[in-house]
């Protein structure tokens, strides 16, 4: 009997880890991605053109648009918040004065959760969607495996297409993710979190020697003060504006220096293209200082582009909430990979679902502009056929043709997949007759391929960052049956031949026992459980409590029940903690104060 017991425990067991299985599948859905390196080969027939009869797609490649610009430095500040740069008690006065002159382009940059550096970074580098995964990994410094050696980035195509020599002084995040990619590099470590002065002090020294070389074509400084004081004492500490205007500083410093080595490099040599400057942050903080959660706040960081060309619009109004447009001005941050790599000439990766800027493409001519958003909307198809294998591939004769198909793309019968390729198909028709003649405006073309990869964004997005809510509730059926099995296997289990060596006890659910299991079942489903859960645990004690002296008969059980909440209360009142509450007056504070005498 005992032997039969054992084998029915082991079985329930394996159908336990059958159901986790099937929960993390739901959990970490996969995402195709399409492996190599993208090359200009890939690139598609310029819809522009002529297309002479029996021509195929090696016979009809043209030059690529030209690059803007030869050299880029990204100035990465961690945690980075919108209202740190545009907001009305900012210190950033130099960033903000090149703003409010159009000399600046600024955009409040959305990130996905998790928003912790190495998934923001891979984001930033590669155009996708991160990975929960990617979390976890982001505390192990000696991983190797989050590595993106063998997948497309941006980094890899200026360095392999344009013969670019890369550097990076500042979180070591990037060692990891880009081995083998720096020329030269000074890593620090981000977990330090006491540090706010030295670590960002290790960064500052590379800059002046750094940029005043002539050795370099793209600079990287990643700077982790801000981010630690945020951890530390939350974004409202006295130490977040002086640590804004050293910021500040760094920004003036830097592309002071750029612009000045541009003038100079220009003069001697008339090929020569100037630097863009990129301003930005990897994540943003909450009200308390932390991140790695989807709130408003943890997801709300900054681009601002610096350099020759930038032209943003003059801000007539001049005073402090003159830049508070810029709070609401959203863009992706995935949306800066396609941007970089149209404006450096180099192809976008394989993998990205960003789109291009339109304020940063703003320069170039119509023609040169709508190139570009036929390369980015050509390789954004790409990986919504490689995640749909069923949708066929837009041949020549289809993108030569002026006939767009349907004018109405969102028909309830076809699958997602077909209604994208139908917007793509009919953006090309659109800008093939504007090419060929002059059918439409620039600006209508431009609105078609920006309605097809926003709906391809929104698309991948969701199907790459999204549960499989099937996989998921079929684990969590198989646990719960699981579960009600063992309970059986328990109850009928005997002092002589059972596992549990006790007799079978009756199942009694009191009212307020059921009450609180239903009660925290709800809770379950909140997303700030984890930091708050000692709320529940405290209104349900002090509860328990107040039962008990309601339902005592003895009055001496009364009054030391009284007194235990008094106790409790206390203990409550001692130190405030969790995320939302943390920052309110305790017992703790008070006696810390420098005025108590206790």
């Amino acid at each position: 009997m005992q032997g039969r017991r054992l084998c029915v425990l082991v079985a329930i067991l394996l159908v336990e880890l059958v159901g986790l299985g099937y929960f993390i599948k739901g959990f970490f859905p996969y995402k195709k991605s399409i492996p190599g390196f993208a090359s200009r080969q890939d690139q598609p027939w310029d819809i522009s053109q002529p297309l002479s009869s029996g021509s195929t797609a090696a016979d009809t490649k043209v030059p690529d648009v030209e690059a803007q610009y030869d050299r880029l430095v990204i100035m990465l500040v961690d945690a980075l918040r919108n209202d740190f740069v545009f907001g009305n008690n900012s210190a950033m006065s130099y960033t903000q004065g090149m703003l409010r002159s159009g000399n600046a382009i600024g955009f409040t940059a959305k990130a996905l959760a998790p928003t912790v550096t190495m998934p923001r970074l891979k984001a930033l580098m590669t155009g996708t969607v991160p990975n929960f995964l990617d979390a976890v990994l982001n505390i192990a410094e000696s991983d190797t495996s989050s590595s993106l050696k063998y997948q497309d980035n941006l980094l890899w195509q200026l360095k392999n297409h344009s013969n670019k020599t890369i550097n990076m002084f500042g979180d070591d995040t990037w060692l990891r993710l880009f081995p083998d990619m720096f020329a030269r590099t000074d890593g620090t470590s981000s977990f330090f979190v006491a540090d706010t002065v030295e670590v960002d002090r290790n960064v500052t020294r590379h800059v002046r020697p750094e940029l005043e070389r002539s050795d370099w074509d793209v600079t990287i400084f990643h700077y982790l003060g801000l981010d630690h004081i945020g951890h530390l004492a939350g974004p409202n500490s006295p130490l977040m504006r002086p640590k804004q205007k050293e910021m500040d500083d760094v920004v003036k410093d830097a592309f002071e220096i750029v612009s000045a080595q541009d003038e100079e490099r220009m003069k001697r040599d008339k090929s020569a293209k100037p630097t863009l400057f990129v301003l930005l942050g990897d994540h943003a903080m909450n009200e308390i200082g932390n991140h790695g959660g989807n709130s408003q706040l943890e997801t709300s960081t900054v681009f601002v582009f610096l350099g020759q060309g930038i032209r943003g619009q003059p801000l007539a109004d001049k005073g402090k909430n003159a830049l508070s447009k810029l709070l609401t001005t959203e863009v992706s941050q995935i949306d800066l990979v396609p941007t970089l790599a149209l404006l450096f000439g180099v192809p976008i990766p394989k993998n990205n679902l960003g789109m291009p800027l339109r304020e940063l493409l703003s320069s170039y001519s119509d023609s040169e502009r709508l190139r570009m958003l036929q390369l980015s909307a050509h390789q954004m198809f790409g990986v919504v056929c490689t995640n749909d294998p069923t949708v066929r591939e837009i041949t020549l004769a289809e993108a030569a043709s002026n006939t767009g198909g349907p004018v109405n793309c969102d028909n309830e019968g076809e699958s997602t997949s077909d209604v994208l390729r139908c917007k793509y198909r009919r953006a090309l028709a659109a800008h093939r007759r504007y090419a060929v003649s002059g059918s439409g405006t620039a600006n209508k073309v431009e609105r078609k391929y920006y309605d097809f990869m926003e709906h391809a964004n929104e698309h991948l997005s969701r199907a790459f960052s999204g549960y499989d809510l099937g996989a998921m509730f079929t684990g969590m059926a198989i646990i719960g049956a699981a579960t009600v099995a063992l309970a059986a296997l328990y109850q009928s289990s005997d002092k002589s031949g059972g596992i549990i060596s006790t007799k079978a006890w009756s199942l009694r659910v009191s009212a307020p026992t059921a009450a609180l299991l239903v009660t925290y079942l709800v809770c379950l489903w909140s997303s700030s459980l984890i930091e708050e859960e000692h709320q529940f645990w405290y209104f349900w004690t002090q509860t328990i409590l107040a039962l008990r002296v309601l339902t005592s008969t003895a009055a001496g059980d009364a009054l030391r029940t009284v007194l235990q909440m008094g106790l409790f209360r206390i203990i409550r009142a001692w130190n405030q903690t969790g995320q939302k509450w943390t920052g309110e007056p305790d017992i703790r504070l008070y006696l810390n104060s420098s005025h108590t005498k206790l």
